[in-house]
């Protein structure tokens, strides 16, 4: 972490949020939960956006989604998870929560829960699950997502991978980046959606569904 982006982590956690309890739990066990930059912008997107109805897709222990909710009370969350370990974590902290209320946990995999929403409309979709299965994703959900719309990619520069590849030893990693980057460019180039990419953290896609789409 570069001493710019710790300057701004410890401004913006100088009020620092109830929900901020589970960090460390997510730390220590090696759960993958949203970057605070990341988190901080995407709550501002909502708060200027004015979402009241969003998907995710990637629950882990429920933290971006109560997240969330917390921006307003009139904030529904729907958010779909497979691992049942991360099922389990997330439902007991749902129940700790104000904001559980205002969240609906979907349990399985998010390729295959497509209609326990099909009647729903959103007005914004975060993936933060699979990063192989991005694309996937999104061509699956976004059929839901309201004209003016946000999608939220995170993760798209995968540890500085994407975007220096040679540095990755491993195979299997390297087949991973290979598809964040070929998502990335086709994200970028798609027709319906005007993409903004920012260098936070990990990286974040921000796509907006166009108006006559």
């Amino acid at each position: 972490m570069d001493k710019n982006e710790n300057y701004l982590i410890n401004l913006s956690q100088k009020h620092s949020h109830e929900l901020e309890a589970l960090r460390p739990y997510a730390e220590e066990n090696n759960v993958p939960i949203i970057h605070p930059l990341s988190l901080d912008m995407i709550k501002q997107l909502i708060r200027i956006h004015q979402s009241r109805h969003i998907l995710e897709i990637g629950t882990a222990i429920g933290y971006s989604a109560m997240h969330f909710a917390s921006v307003n009370e009139d904030i529904n969350v729907w958010t779909i998870e497979r691992d049942e370990t991360m099922q389990k974590a997330a439902k007991e902290n749902l129940a700790n929560y104000t904001y559980g209320s205002q969240v609906h946990l979907i349990e399985g995999d998010a390729r295959e829960t497509f209609e326990a929403v099909e009647d729903l409309s959103f007005d914004m979709i975060f993936i933060d699950a699979a990063k192989a299965q991005s694309q996937k994703f999104f061509e699956l959900y976004t059929p839901l997502l309201r004209k003016g719309g946000l999608v939220i990619v995170d993760n798209i520069l995968y540890h500085d991978f994407v975007a220096d590849i040679e540095v990755v030893r491993s195979r299997n990693v390297k087949q991973m980046v290979k598809k964040i980057q070929k998502f990335n460019t086709w994200l970028n180039d798609h027709p319906d959606y005007e993409t903004n990419f920012l260098d936070i953290e990990d990286g974040l896609a921000i796509a907006i569904k166009g108006e006559s789409k």
